[in-house]
């Protein structure tokens, strides 16, 4: 029973060890480009919090308060990480034959990288904003509503959806290249 257990657990940690590490990834990328993008308008940045704003994400800080932001360089600083990482996404999954190994859980962790960063952002912009807010209120420093922005950001989360779920279905095909769960 006890081996069962160990052939289980290592199947389960050879499976989700790569979503963690580009969970990581991402979330470092994302708020990193929200830093130097503020640092290129000369906005004052007063913290950089990784992974330890109560909820395992990770925040910039800014000096100007959000009601006091005021112009089109914010919506640059909030939604530059978006776009960067959702195009470094678009560059894992177009090049996603290229890139494999022999290496199955490597393989695994370049799907994960595709995932976290083609879907991550648009889904926050589009659904969790609404619960959290963040990026997607940018538009108030020019006027703007966030509807549209959370429209165009769910076409993006549902065609971004679609492409993994292509490339999972490539996945189950050769379990011999990547983590399928339960054939580890």
């Amino acid at each position: 029973m006890e081996e069962l257990y160990e052939v289980d657990l290592q199947k389960r940690v050879y499976f989700w060890l790569p979503a963690v590490v580009t969970a990581l990834v991402h979330n470092l990328i994302h708020e990193s480009v929200h830093y130097f993008a503020a640092r290129l308008f000369r906005e004052e940045v007063l913290e950089f919090r990784f992974l330890s704003n109560g909820w395992g994400t990770s925040q910039v800080i800014f000096a100007t308060p959000p009601g006091e932001r005021v112009g089109v360089h914010w919506l640059v600083i909030a939604w530059a990480p978006a776009v960067v990482t959702v195009l470094i996404g678009y560059v894992i999954y177009v090049n996603r034959k290229r890139w494999w190994t022999q290496w199955r859980l490597v393989n695994g962790g370049i799907w994960y990288a595709a995932l976290f960063f083609l879907c991550l952002d648009p889904f926050y912009l589009a659904v969790l904003s609404l619960l959290f807010g963040g990026d997607v209120n940018a538009v108030a420093a020019v006027g703007w509503s966030p509807w549209p922005v959370r429209l165009v950001a769910l076409v993006l989360f549902a065609f971004n959806a679609w492409l993994m779920v292509r490339w999972w279905r490539e996945a189950r095909a050769h379990p011999e290249r990547y983590p399928v769960a339960g054939k580890a």
